[in-house]
C-alpha cells in the first residue's frame, strides 16, 4: 500500500490537499479535504489498462465554481426535504430552499463545500482517510452541534469503504451520501448507455416532476426499474413510461430487498470489463443518469453532455421524514451513528 498528498489549491491561505491511496495492484484514490470528496478512483480494464472513472477535475477552482456534487460527501441529508420543513419533537424546523420550492442535499454550501480535517491511517493491508467536520447547531437550520466523520479506505483486496460516523447533542437529521459520478469506460465524451446495472429491489420511489418523492413505492415488475437482473441504462433513456420520460432516465430512489448479502447493486461496463459491486447498510441506492448537467465543465473545458455518467447514491430513502414507510433519518442525542458502503472494484 502507499499513500502520498500533493497541495490541490489554497483557500483564504490554507492548502487543501490531495489524498492519494494505492494498493499493489495499483489500484488508486484521490480524495480532497474540499467537500470530503473522492477526485479519482483508478481502475484496470480487461487489458490491464488503467483510467479514472469518475467525474472530477484536476483543479480546486472548478470544485469551488460547479454545483453538481461531483464526488463529495453531501449532508447532513441527501436528496430534498419537502418545502425544506420537519418536525422534531413537536418543533418545526426551517432549512433553506434551493431546488424549487424544497431543500436539497442539506441546502446551500452543506457539506459539499466545507473544508474538513483530514487524518491518515496505514496498514499493511489498508489506508484510510478520515475526514472530520463540526456541524454548528442551527446550520442551514438544522438543529445540534453535529459532530461528523467521513472514512475513505482503499484496500488490497480492491475494496473501496465509505464510513460515516456521527453524534449530536440535538435530536436532528443525518442521512449522508457520496455522491460519485460513474463512467466505466473511462472516458467522459463517452455516454453510460451500455453499462449494466442490477440493483436488487422491488419497489421504487415516484417522484414528482420537481424531484420530490411523492410517497408512493411503485412495483418495479414488467417496468424499465426492474434491475433485478442486470440490464443496460439505455432501457430507461428510451423507456416511454411517464417515470423515465418525467427524468429522462432514472433520479430515482430503490428501496433495497437485502435478499444478497453480498450484493445491494452492480454496474458493469461490458467493453472494458470493469465492474463494481456495491454493499451498503441503507436502505436505498438513489440513481441519477446525469439527465443535465446545465453549463458544468469537463475536464477540457466542455459543457458536460447528458448520460456522461450515473451517480449510485447509497443512503435512506430520501424525504424520509415525511413518509414512515421510507425508514428512520432521526439521530438522537448520545446516539452513535455508523454506516458503511462497501464498493468492491473489479
Amino acid at each position: 500500500m502507499k499513500y502520498w498528498r500533493q497541495e490541490f489549491g489554497t483557500i483564504d491561505g490554507q492548502p487543501i490537499w490531495q489524498h492519494w491511496l494505492e494498493n499493489s495492484q495499483g489500484y488508486q484514490m484521490a480524495v480532497i479535504d474540499y467537500g470530503a470528496t473522492i477526485t479519482n478512483l483508478v481502475l484496470p480494464d480487461q487489458a490491464g489498462q488503467f483510467k479514472n472513472v469518475v467525474i472530477g477535475y484536476d483543479n480546486l477552482a472548478n470544485y469551488i465554481k460547479q454545483d453538481a456534487y461531483f464526488g463529495a460527501t453531501v449532508g447532513r441529508v441527501a436528496g430534498r426535504i419537502a418545502q425544506g420543513t420537519f418536525k422534531l419533537d413537536d418543533q418545526t424546523y426551517h432549512a433553506p430552499i434551493n431546488n424549487g420550492v424544497n431543500t436539497n442535499h442539506g441546502g446551500p454550501n452543506s457539506f459539499e463545500s466545507q473544508i474538513w480535517q483530514a487524518t491518515v491511517t496505514e496498514k499493511a493491508d489498508a489506508i484510510s482517510v478520515s475526514f472530520a467536520l463540526t456541524s454548528p447547531d442551527g446550520a442551514n437550520g438544522f438543529p445540534g452541534n453535529l459532530q461528523v466523520t467521513t472514512t475513505y479506505t482503499l484496500t488490497e483486496t480492491n475494496d473501496w469503504l465509505v464510513d460515516y460516523a456521527a453524534t449530536t447533542d440535538k435530536k436532528t437529521l443525518f442521512n449522508p451520501t457520496c455522491h460519485v459520478y460513474l463512467n466505466l469506460t473511462g472516458d467522459f465524451d463517452k455516454t453510460v448507455d451500455k453499462h449494466q446495472l442490477l440493483i436488487n429491489s422491488d419497489y421504487y420511489g415516484e417522484i414528482q416532476p420537481d424531484g420530490l418523492p411523492t410517497g408512493r413505492l411503485a412495483l418495479v415488475e414488467n417496468t424499465a426499474f426492474d434491475l433485478n437482473h442486470a440490464r443496460p441504462l439505455t432501457d430507461a433513456f428510451n423507456s416511454q413510461a411517464e417515470q423515465n420520460q418525467l427524468v429522462n432516465g432514472y433520479d430515482h430512489p430503490f428501496l433495497l430487498t437485502k435478499k444478497n448479502a453480498n450484493v445491494d447493486a452492480q454496474l458493469t461496463e461490458p467493453t472494458s470489463g470493469r465492474s463494481i459491486t456495491i454493499t451498503t447498510e441503507g436502505n436505498a441506492i438513489v440513481i441519477y443518469t446525469a439527465n443535465g448537467f446545465g453549463s458544468e465543465p469537463n475536464l477540457t473545458n466542455q459543457p458536460i453532455k447528458p448520460h456522461e455518467a450515473v451517480a449510485i447514491e447509497a443512503q435512506m430513502m430520501p424525504d424520509a421524514i415525511h413518509h414512515p414507510d421510507f425508514g428512520n433519518i432521526v439521530l438522537d442525542v448520545d446516539q452513535a451513528y455508523h454506516r458503511q458502503t462497501k464498493y468492491h472494484l473489479n
